[in-house]
């Protein structure tokens, strides 16, 4: 019997832990997407990776700060990805290399950006510095 709880125990484990790994395998190309995107400027392609509540706003910021003109995503490095423990949300850490004009400086932010799986499918809720200053909206509790 002890044989069996143990077995059982670690096939629940084993499984729990294939999930978190096949979900962190999903957010790294969605991430990477959403970092082209907004490279290449294609921000209706980005807005699509947002958590449905923020695609609007996310392109209604576009068109008014004419970004599309405007913002350039100079270069970007991904630099970690981490599934916080309830398996639902990811904060991803990015090193963002950006310019608005009229200002012509480099400016260079460390982006958290949290994501959250919904509809077997990873979408951006909120990020922490970089160009997009309708993203940095309150953490929820």
């Amino acid at each position: 019997m002890k044989y069996s709880t143990f077995a059982l125990f670690f096939l629940v484990l084993l499984t729990a832990c294939n999930q978190h790994a096949a979900k962190l395998s999903t957010l790294k190309p969605r991430l990477e997407k959403f970092h082209q995107a907004i490279r290449w400027k294609d921000f209706s392609a980005a807005s699509k990776l947002l958590h449905p509540e923020q695609q609007t706003l996310f392109l209604n910021a576009r068109f008014q700060n004419n970004d599309i003109n405007n913002l350039s995503i100079t270069d970007y490095e991904l630099e970690e990805a981490e599934l916080l423990p309830d398996g639902k949300t990811a904060v991803c850490t990015s090193r963002l290399f950006w310019f608005r004009l009229p200002h012509i400086n480099e400016q260079t932010a460390l982006v958290r950006s949290y994501f959250v799986w919904e509809n077997k499918n990873w979408y951006l809720k909120r990020q922490e510095n970089g160009p997009f200053e309708e993203l940095n909206l309150p953490q929820e509790e």
